[in-house]
């Protein structure tokens, strides 16, 4: 037997594993599926908090796929995570000078920018990133909000408009556009972007208040209602939602709910006059309608009590102190003792001694 062609076989075998540890199939593999392979690393070490390697493989991860917006998206969290925005700002300006045609590369710039709250230079990269790439819609959608932000409705709403051409089911851009529709007073319209939003995104908060806040002006108390009231139930502390749902109960003389809801606000809002005068009045207002004497007047002492702490709130408050008046003229005066009543204690007898 040839021992040459033993040994030979053996060290290919050797040297092929040896060239396979130093150099992983990933270094072969093609340039989007090797950027997904430092993606999900990155993802690893971010759970085992390795945040710099994490860093790294994100970075490696966006230069093999610029366009790639969850990778820029997973770069932008952890630095914001870091407390790096800085850092954030620096690598994106230098990425910016290497590919000065990429818009996703700009787009992120202008993240960044938005997050160190320069709105200016964001809603400048945010502009540019539409330019150099119109048909997507992350830099239409930012700079809507950014425009918004500055008191440029006009600005954001064509916007927010752009990006609902590229993009229609976006819920913070129909958000958007009904914040903007809302403050013109253009009632219909805002309503039409608030419902759309929330059949996309129903978490979305201000949406659904503004939206209670229609209905409310258009007379329908029971939609607007259903829409406070399911802020409530996801926040118990949400306060804007529950002050709107005790006003309307107070309004409709639905005064044992709306005594419920105030109490509760008083909880919550514990420096608020207002709210404590609020539960005051629909404690009075309940207790004329109870037939029971004793629960009437328990219930003007606990209304006496909150008319007291909105005094001490607001010592100006002249309704407040005349309610409290009235209050304490219609106390019971406690009762007298009648001469020789069984609880008075018989004279002492003199001692006839």
């Amino acid at each position: 037997m040839n021992v040459k062609w033993i040994v030979f076989p053996l060290r290919a075998v050797y040297i092929a594993g040896l060239f396979l540890i130093c150099f992983p199939p990933v270094l072969f593999a093609a340039p989007a599926d090797r950027a997904q392979a430092y993606f999900e690393e990155g993802i690893d070490l971010n759970k085992q908090r390795r945040y710099d390697e994490a860093l790294e493989n994100f970075t490696q991860a966006i230069h093999l796929n610029l366009d790639n917006h969850k990778y820029h998206q997973a770069l932008y969290m952890t630095h914001m995570a870091l407390r790096r925005g800085p850092q954030g700002i620096q690598f994106y300006k230098d990425l910016a000078a290497k590919h000065p045609a990429n818009g996703t590369v700009r787009y992120w710039l202008g993240r960044f920018y938005l997050e160190s709250r320069s709105l200016e230079d964001a809603s400048k990269e945010f502009l540019e990133a539409t330019r150099l790439a119109p048909q997507d819609e992350h830099a239409f959608v930012s700079l809507g909000h950014v425009y918004l932000r500055q008191g440029k409705e006009k600005e954001a709403l064509e916007a927010y408009l752009q990006a609902n051409k590229r993009s229609p089911r976006i819920a913070v851009v129909h958000a958007g556009m009904g914040n903007i529709y809302y403050h013109r007073k253009n009632l219909n319209k805002a309503q039409k972007e608030y419902e759309e939003a929330l059949a996309i995104d129903a978490s979305l908060t201000e949406a659904r208040y503004n939206l209670g806040l229609i209905y409310e002006k258009k007379g329908e108390i029971a939609k607007a209602v259903k829409q406070w009231q399911t802020l409530i139930d996801e926040d118990p502390n949400e306060s804007k939602a529950r002050e709107k749902l005790a006003r309307v109960y107070f309004l409709s003389e639905r005064y044992l709910d709306a005594v419920r809801e105030y109490a509760t606000l008083s909880q919550v809002r514990q420096s608020s006059p207002e709210v404590f005068f609020a539960l005051g009045e629909s404690q009075i207002l309940l207790a004329a309608s109870l037939s029971d004497p004793k629960e009437r007047q328990e219930l003007m002492a606990m209304a006496a009590q909150a008319f007291q702490r909105t005094v001490e709130l607001d010592p100006k408050n002249v309704q407040a102190r005349k309610y409290l008046d009235r209050l304490n003229s219609e106390k019971p005066a406690p009762a007298q003792k009648k001469e020789g009543a069984p609880s008075e204690k018989p004279a002492k007898k003199e001692s006839t001694k």
